[in-house]
């Protein structure tokens, strides 16, 4: 034995020790540099582990398409391939040959994965893998390499790629280590990434060690000699070998996060596994010569590393782990392992998510063209663009004179105008609203900013709300509703009246969708998994729904059953468009909408536009629009999309035969039109022989009508039905009970096949089998229309007329005189009477309706009988006939009408109503007096279109002794008289432009405004108006040579002298003028610019607001304008600014000029500068520099400017932005605040900068600090730490620095209570303006403790108002105020403070369950010595059940209050109370002659809200009762009905009245002449004529009135 010393075992030992140093690093770098992969062995590589690699140290990440043949455009997908440590691309994917040209790269090689994966785009990623780095570098993390992996595949897939279509998928194949990088990177992808994480659809492992890796065996020994073998280099080991040992926490998290991840239900990735099965010996890498029992073979990457827990069955591979990313052929069975794989998982990521495939179900099949079309009377289909539907704010609540919620009616309460009925009026623009901005940003009726997500749109029958659900549609996935797309993921168009017989086993969303969108998927397991998904995301409020219909399932939500709470649940959805007609509200229980819009008609230009679209004879356009200019009501009427196509449809079967005049011979034209249509469809014979088109053709309607009697019939019946009982859509159970009262007396009509070929009726539901569908007709007035029909039928037969009882079955026989006596001043038959009247008229019998209209019961006020009258007489052709004489006198009584009206309401709102005849306007005019004819000429110019008599009428007047208020009345008329005015007319106008009077010298300008035909001559005779001494003159001179085309260049250069004029006012007229005339000579451009250089600030001011925005400046011009930046006055500047913004024609030397005034030495010439260099997107990087160089200008307003001018940039640099952060400690506090804003509109600022601003809240300065934490306001991606530096001020001793911490917290859900706690703090704090933000920051937010209310209650005694008010706003409506909370607040109703009192009355207002001792505390308030807490108190107790007697005795007791307000508001608290005593209604009825006109209306409203009125309790008020309603009844549907059942009718509702003592017409004359009338005289037949004022009963009636 040789013996061995302790010195030399350990000389052994360290010999090892540097023996294995090099072994080890040798085996590290054979394992990442594996030998040549081969089908047989092939001859060791020549590189030992003491050469350096060839490759140089890759620093970024590159991407390099291996398929270049594949382009975006044919691709659906983008694969990318990332390789694992120490290696690069192609060598990593390559299956290396003995022969370098059989060497196989599977990415690439076309018979691999290209043939595999279809239209897909193939990528390599080299990221920068080394396994040495360089040593004078700090080395990246894997946060680093995570990040700098995301960055490079953003910049060269998407960044790089504007067009990318948003969405496209991403597959990934990461291979060994490179799929710990790629899991890192997507776990971490904040926001800018997010569309990145989002793409991806798809991953492929191949070998990733998720759990570490057997290098852990050798690591020991590796990791030392490698950190030897790089010292030697010159370089170090990579780092990232760390996470190739076993598992760590932070890999353990890192798994756990990615797979949670991958299993977002939003966004999920499909990810699977493979695992080598081929064993890898590191000591044989180093001595081949090695035994095979010293081998020490095993798996690098095992199945359980390599293997996510989500991936129940990964798959192996037979080879070792360096050839786990090579494949030598297609036909390799590894290969093919992974390439199937492959090709399922993008078949999967096609296919789409369960999500993914639900959304393209429903737009496929659901919102097929088919469904979606919009069909015309003709059968051709309508381009969705020419779809116009218009949208208008409903303002104000519904009145209590509307009809009954779930009436069904379409009929709006009584308007003065027909075009005001049809609902086709023209909103004010600022109510108008675009269909594409429907959510966006608004204020309410309160002025505050809202941004609406609940929408409620109502629409009368036939004005397109079905049409209008398929726009939006139709649209939703445009370019056009790209704001909607930003909101919402998808539209869930649902008609509700399919829900009506729905029955599921549950009712949920799930049940609904499954029915409605995927009924027709024959896969039960697929349908079930499409609805539940749509369900789960429905739920997570990006799904917008359409509920389409809520009239047609009001009567479905009154009950309690599951059903209904599943319907008001869908009602109640976040994000929802409901449509109903009209008087149809949400149930109770459901929020109300965001925002109310009802459909209104065609605007004016969209008629023209569909007429020119519709016919492509010019001529004939023409012809159309001539005859609409001449028929107003047609006008009116065809701004209704359905009668537009219905007259369209109609207009070439005119021929040669004269155009109908009336609205009844147009619908009896259009319906003879569609009856010939009809004929063919319902396949009609004649003698056996089917009836051809060529036989009817020339046919006239009698002829027709034989062929389809039955037909008509049943569309009579069921009309006049549905008219009768405010049912306007027709289920099979109404056409079932209708048919058992209206069979054909010839032949029997099937309903199912007949309803569906007829022309005049549409089905809700065209989808539907035939028996179950619902019915309406085109609109409501082919309603009217055909129940007219009926109507005359029978008046002409003399037989009874059949009004059936749809709810009860019972059919009562009526005669048509006793339906007209009952009826005729229903504002639901008016459209009805009219078409009555004209088809009687059309068979001569129309003499015995008027006088059956002029009978008994009569109005007892006499408007609404005046307008039966005429709307009626609008229908009857003027001809010679038996009934001319009665229209003689008719028209006398109307013309007697008129003057009282003038007399006695100072206005005529009789003759604003177009179908006022214009027989009696031309009596009035010539019988009214000097006072009364401005009146109705004022009333008159309201009109859009006059008779050419009135003018022929009233143009004589103007002589010099006509007064000045009928001249101006006369021009006003003319002015809205778009039609050629006579000669004559004109000459007497322009004759007024020298008088006198200046106003009539105006009035005469503005009648001549806007007409083509006006002669040279009086061209002049304006232009020298330009010189009158009157500004007001010379504006409207302006305006009215503004635009015209015939100008000569005197009265150019006329205009262009009135931009020296004294007056701003006719300088900026002026400069609107000359704005954009194309004619104006270089010379006259000259002189304008001339004037840049005028003394007078204002003169080089309108010169160049004259020269902005033309095009044809040159560029002298435009440097003259630059020139004025450095004007003395900064209104030029400012003009001049506004001048050159925004122009696209400015050349770069200007631009230049511009930028370079940025050094002038004055700073309102910098301010200037930077002003217009604003909004620029052509500013290069070098002007962007110089704008940020003035962040450190010695201006702060230059400061500010240049801070403005970078504000929203998405081309700045981190420098600039580091400029602005900079601001943020300016010592201007303007400054400050503007680098805030600037800083808060930047949605992506950086970690870096966020940092740098939340250093800054722990600045000196408490300004700077105030800055800092507005800056951070608002932001979701604050750290904790950041939260915490700002919850920290929150008990700083400056206020104003507390107000901006409470400020940077506000909004955020998520606060501790400690925060909150700080927050409550500031309610103690000195400053009024720290408590009310401290009180808003608290309001609404959930589960506040009981002392944090306590605290805000404590608000109300606050000294300020401010708070007080804040205080009640947080504390109104809350549900959650404690028993003791409440008695706490309703002690202050005894508080000295008349504020601290009312606010208490505030609060207790709106809770539900006070008790009546609280309740007492309130009423006792009504008697306060505050008119404001009097009110309050009042307004409080409003509405309220529980009331007691002696509570609504101190209501009533304030309607003698001093104060009207509080008058009123009593008033509006008893109204519509049904236990309001005789006392109560006689107090209310003495303010009927109140001297205000607001508290007479609300006295008269609240009378007519009762279910009753007592005329012996009104006794005493009979005359201002009765001298209230007849103003009212002027100008709405108001009308007193006597006859056995006397009532007030007031539109839609009737008010029963009741008399002991006597009633109907001679109650009120008894009452009337007991308060001081002359005596009646009675007329031919022993009668008072009740209808004409100047007559005896009305004689009586005006002179009682006319007394004080």
């Amino acid at each position: 034995m040789i013996p061995v010393t302790l010195n030399q075992r350990i000389s052994l030992a360290g010999w090892a020790t540097v023996l294995c140093l090099p072994v080890g690093a040798v085996a590290v770098w054979l394992w990442f540099h594996p030998a040549p992969a081969h089908l047989h062995p092939a001859p060791s590589s020549s590189a030992g582990p003491d050469s350096e690699p060839k490759r140089s140290t890759r620093q970024g990440v590159s991407l390099r398409q291996v398929n270049p043949d594949k382009n975006e455009t044919d691709t659906d997908i983008d694969i990318i391939a990332i390789h694992g440590l120490d290696t690069k691309s192609p060598d990593t994917w390559t299956w290396r040959a003995s022969n370098a040209k059989d060497n196989v790269n599977w990415l690439a090689d076309p018979r691999m994965l290209p043939s595999e994966v279809g239209a897909a785009r193939i990528f390599t990623c080299d990221w920068p893998a080394d396994l040495l780095q360089p040593s004078d570098l700090v080395q990246k993390t894997v946060d680093e390499y995570a990040l700098l992996l995301l960055e490079g595949i953003q910049r060269k897939v998407l960044v790089t790629n504007p067009t990318r279509r948003e969405g496209r998928p991403i597959f990934f194949i990461a291979s060994c280590l490179g799929g710990i990088i790629l899991a890192k990177a997507l776990v971490d992808a904040g926001d800018e990434y997010l569309s990145l994480k989002e793409a991806t659809r798809g991953i492929i492992f191949l070998a990733t060690p998720f759990r570490g890796t057997s290098f852990r065996d050798v690591a020991a020994l590796a990791e030392p000699g490698l950190a030897v073998w790089g010292v030697i280099r010159g370089r170090e080991a990579n780092k990232l070998l760390g996470s190739v040992k076993g598992s760590t926490f932070d890999l353990e998290t890192l798994v756990r996060k990615f797979t949670l991840l991958c299993q977002d239900n939003d966004h999920p990735c499909l990810v699977f596994n493979f695992y080598e099965k081929g064993k890898t010996s590191l000591p044989h890498k180093i001595f081949p010569w090695l035994p095979l029992w010293l081998r020490q073979e095993k798996q690098l990457v095992d199945e359980s590393s390599a293997t996510l827990d989500i991936v129940p069955h990964p798959l192996p591979l037979d080879r070792s782990h360096v050839l786990m990313n090579k494949f030598s052929s297609p036909e390799c069975p590894d290969y093919k392992s992974v390439a199937r794989k492959i090709h399922d998982f993008l078949g999967k990521i096609r296919e789409g998510t369960p999500l993914a495939r639900a959304d393209a179900w429903i737009r496929e099949k659901c919102y097929t063209e088919d469904r979606l079309k919009i069909e015309r009377l003709s059968g051709d289909t309508l381009p969705m663009d020419r779809c116009y539907i218009n949208l208008a704010i409903v303002v104000g609540a519904k009145t209590s004179r509307q009809p009954e919620e779930g009436s069904g009616t379409d009929v709006a309460p009584h308007t003065s105008s027909f075009a005001a009925r049809l609902n086709v009026e023209t909103p004010d623009k600022n109510m108008q609203v675009e269909l594409p901005s429907l959510f966006d940003p608004r204020n309410d009726s309160d002025s505050k900013t809202i941004q609406p997500r609940r929408v409620l749109i109502r629409g009368r029958a036939g004005v397109g709300k079905t049409t209008l659900c398929k726009k939006m549609v139709d649209g939703f996935p445009t370019d056009e509703f790209r704001n909607w797309n930003g909101l919402f993921d998808r539209v869930l168009w649902v008609p509700l009246r399919r829900l009506k017989e729905w029955s599921p086993p549950q009712y949920d969303l799930e049940e609904l969708f499954s029915h409605e969108y995927f009924a027709e998927q024959e896969n039960r397991k697929t349908r079930a998994s499409l609805a539940q998904e749509l369900r789960r995301t429905a739920e997570s409020g990006r799904t917008l729904f359409i509920l389409d219909g809520l009239d047609e399932i009001s009567q479905e939500l009154s009950g309690t059953d599951y059903k209904c709470e599943f319907l008001r649940r869908l009602l109640d959805q976040p994000n929802v468009i409901i449509t109903s007609r009209p008087h149809v509200s949400l149930p109770v229980g459901v929020r109300p909408p965001d925002l109310e819009l009802e459909t209104v008609g065609f605007h004016r230009d969209q008629v023209k536009e569909y007429l020119q679209a519709t016919f492509t004879d010019p001529k004939k356009v023409e012809e159309v629009q001539l005859y609409l200019e001449a028929h107003q009501l047609i006008e009116d009427l065809v701004r209704i999309p359905i009668q537009l196509d219905a007259l369209c449809y109609t207009w070439d079967h005119f021929g040669d035969k004269k155009v109908p005049q009336t609205m009844t011979a147009i619908y009896k034209a259009i319906e003879e039109s569609l009856w010939k249509k009809d004929v063919l469809r319902l396949g009609k014979r004649e003698n056996s022989e089917l009836v051809t088109k060529e036989d009817i053709k020339d046919e006239e309607m009698d002829q027709i009508e034989h062929l389809v009697d039955g037909e008509v019939y049943l569309l009579e019946g069921l009309a006049f039905t549905g008219l009768c009982n405010d049912v306007i859509n027709f289920e099979l159970k109404h056409r079932n009970a209708i048919s058992k009262e209206f069979k054909s007396p010839h032949k029997r009509i099937y309903w199912d096949k007949t309803l569906p070929r007829l022309s005049f009726l549409r089905t809700s539901d065209p989808s539907s089998e035939d028996q179950s569908r619902d019915y309406h007709f085109l609109h409501l007035t082919f309603q009217e229309y055909f129940a007219a029909r009926y109507y005359v039928r029978q008046w002409k037969a003399k037989q009874h007329i059949n009004c059936l009882q749809l709810r009860d079955g019972d059919c009562n026989n009526v005669e048509p005189t006793t339906f007209l006596q009952e009826h005729k001043y229903d504002p639901r038959y008016n459209i009805f009477w009219r078409f009555v009247a004209g088809l009687l008229d059309a068979d001569n019998e129309v003499l015995g309706f008027f006088q059956a209209i002029e009978k008994e019961p009569r109005d007892l006020l006499g408007p609404t009988h005046q307008r039966l009258v005429m709307h009626c007489l609008s229908e009857v052709e003027r001809k010679e006939s038996t009934f001319t004489d009665l229209r003689v006198k008719l028209e006398n009584q109307l013309e007697q009408w008129v003057l009282f009206e003038c007399d006695f309401m100072k206005s005529s709102w009789l003759v604003y109503d177009m179908e006022c005849p214009e027989q009696a306007l031309i009596n009035s005019l010539n019988q009214a007096s000097e006072d009364a004819r401005p009146i109705i000429l004022e009333s008159l110019s309201r009109r859009t279109a006059l008779p050419s008599s009135v003018i022929n009428v009233a143009s004589p007047w103007l002589n010099d002794d006509a007064s000045e208020s009928l001249c101006i009345a006369i021009f006003r008329t003319l002015r809205h008289q778009h039609k050629g005015l006579p000669d004559t007319v004109l000459q007497g106008v322009t004759a007024r432009l020298k008088d006198n009077n200046k106003n009539i010298r105006q009035a005469a300008i503005e009648a001549l405004q806007g007409r083509a035909n006006l002669t040279e001559d009086t061209l002049q005779c304006i232009a020298a108006r330009l010189e009158d001494d009157d500004k007001y003159v010379r504006k409207a001179a302006i305006q009215a040579l503004q635009g015209r085309a015939d100008l000569t260049e005197d009265m150019l250069q006329g205009i262009v002298a009135r931009l020296e004029d004294n007056d701003w006012e006719v300088q900026w007229e002026a400069t609107q003028a000359l704005q954009g005339r194309a004619e104006l000579t270089e010379d006259m451009l000259q002189c304008i610019a001339a004037r840049l250089e005028d003394d007078d600030k204002r003169v080089r001011r309108a010169a160049i607001q004259a020269l902005q925005g033309r095009a044809d400046l040159t560029e002298d011009m435009l440097q003259c304008i630059a020139a004025r930046l450095e004007d003395d006055h900064f209104s030029v500047q400012q003009a001049a600014i506004q001048a050159l913004k925004s122009r696209a024609d400015i050349t770069k030397e200007i631009l230049q000029g511009i930028v370079a005034r940025l050094e002038n030495y004055n700073q309102y010439v910098r301010w200037s500068a930077i002003q217009v260099l604003q909004d620029r997107t052509d500013l290069t990087e070098d002007m962007l520099r110089c704008i940020a160089a003035q962040l450190k200008d010695n201006n702060q307003f230059v400061r500010k400017a240049a801070i403005g001018a970078l504000q929203g940039r998405a081309d700045l640099t981190e420098d600039m932005l580091q400029g602005i952060v900079a601001r943020l400690e300016d010592n201007g506090r303007e400054v400050q605040w503007e680098a805030t804003q600037a800083l808060q509109g930047q949605a992506d600022l950086s970690k870096e900068i966020l940092q740098g601003i939340a250093t800054r809240l722990k600045h000196n300065d408490t300004h700077v600090q105030k800055a800092a934490i507005r800056a951070l306001q608002g932001r979701a991606n604050l750290t904790e730490d950041m939260l915490q530096g700002i919850a920290a001020w929150l008990k700083d001793n400056d206020k104003y620095v507390g107000w901006d911490a409470i400020k940077g917290l506000q909004g955020r859900a998520d606060l501790p209570e400690e925060m909150l706690q700080g927050i409550v703090a500031q309610l103690q704090d000195n400053d009024w303006y720290a408590r009310v933000d401290a009180i808003k920051e608290l309001q609404d937010r959930a589960g506040l403790t009981e002392q944090m209310l306590q605290g805000i209650t404590a608000r109300l005694d606050d000294c300020q108002w401010e708070v007080q008010d804040a205080a009640i706003s947080a504390l109104k409506g809350r549900t959650d105020l404690t028993k003791e909370i409440l008695q706490d607040i309703a002690a202050r109703l005894e508080n000295d403070d008349k504020y601290v009192r009312a606010a208490a009355i505030k609060i207790l207002q709106d809770q539900a369950n006070l008790t009546e001792e609280i309740l007492q505390s309130i009423a006792a308030r009504l008697g306060d010595n505050y008119e404001y807490v009097r009110k309050t108190a009042i307004k409080a107790l409003q509405g309220r059940a529980d009331l007691t007697e002696e509570m609504l005795q101190g209501i009533t007791a304030r309607l003698g209050d001093d104060n009207w307000d509080i008058r009123q508001a009593a008033i509006g608290a008893l109204r519509g109370r049904a236990d309001l005593t005789e006392e109560v209604l006689q107090g209310i009825a003495a303010w009927l002659g109140d001297d205000n006109w607001d508290v007479r209306q609300a006295a008269i409203e609240m009378l007519m809200s009762q279910a009753t009125i007592s005329l012996d309790a009104l006794e005493p008020y009979i005359k201002p009762l009765y001298k209230v309603l007849l103003q009212t009844s002027f100008v709405e549907h108001l009308y007193w009905h006597a006859s056995d059942t006397e009532f007030i009718g007031v539109d839609l509702k009737h008010i029963p009245l009741c008399s002991r003592k006597c009633s109907g017409r001679e109650a009120v004359m008894k009452l009337l002449l007991e308060k001081g009338a002359p005596t009646v005289a009675k007329d031919g037949d022993g009668q008072p004529p009740l209808q004409l004022p100047a007559g005896s009963w009305e004689e009586a009636v005006v002179k009682l009135l006319q007394q004080p």
